[in-house]
């Protein structure tokens, strides 16, 4: 079974109007949601998938976070995709994350749990890649800095452990991103 990126839209979709409709139906103010976009960088575990080092992978991270849903307690979800040849590696992963502040700082760790998409390239006549799709686990933290009062950050660093099994093996990985935050809600 090949994971369609296109399909998942409708997905975050509804987690994210869940969040957001969360707070109306609770005559509550508008919980914060923050925003994430940067650049990842991936060491990934080939040797299991039959090459002969560690691949060094390059791409993007994306996630969408409600911070504080139940004081220190949130929901995060996040999507990456890195490439160098011949691969191109995409996870899908979404869980609670517990977030602390202090001054400009904002610190958070969480444990994701969804799906990693792994593609090889190959040199055939009748097909040019091959796809596996399995589980992903991601454990891990990092530091978002604010910039101004107009709730703009710099996420400094996003460090995750990412266990991933696809093609029947497991791959234990290191995520590494950072990129900026744009705060909804925050006053």
């Amino acid at each position: 079974m090949q994971l369609r990126w296109r399909s998942l839209a409708p997905v975050l979709l509804a987690i994210l109007f869940l969040i957001v409709s969360s707070a109306f139906l609770s005559a509550q103010k508008l919980p914060e949601i923050d925003a994430y976009g940067g650049v990842s960088y991936v060491r990934f575990d080939t040797p299991p998938l039959g090459f002969t080092s560690d691949s060094n992978l390059v791409g993007f991270a994306a996630s969408i976070t409600a911070p504080h849903l139940y004081q220190a307690l949130g929901l995060t979800i996040n999507a990456d995709g890195d490439y160098g040849s011949p691969l191109k590696v995409y996870n899908f992963i979404l869980g609670p994350q517990l977030t602390g502040e202090r001054g400009r700082f904002r610190y958070f760790g969480n444990l994701l749990f969804g799906k990693a998409e792994t593609m090889v390239t190959i040199n055939q006549p009748t097909r040019s890649e091959i796809t596996s799709v399995g589980r992903a686990v991601a454990l891990g933290g990092g530091l978002d800095m604010k910039l101004s009062r107009h709730h703009l950050a710099v996420r400094l660093f996003d460090v995750d452990y990412v266990y991933s099994k696809t093609f029947n093996s497991v791959q234990n990985n290191l995520r590494v991103s950072g990129g900026l935050v744009y705060e909804f809600g925050r006053k």
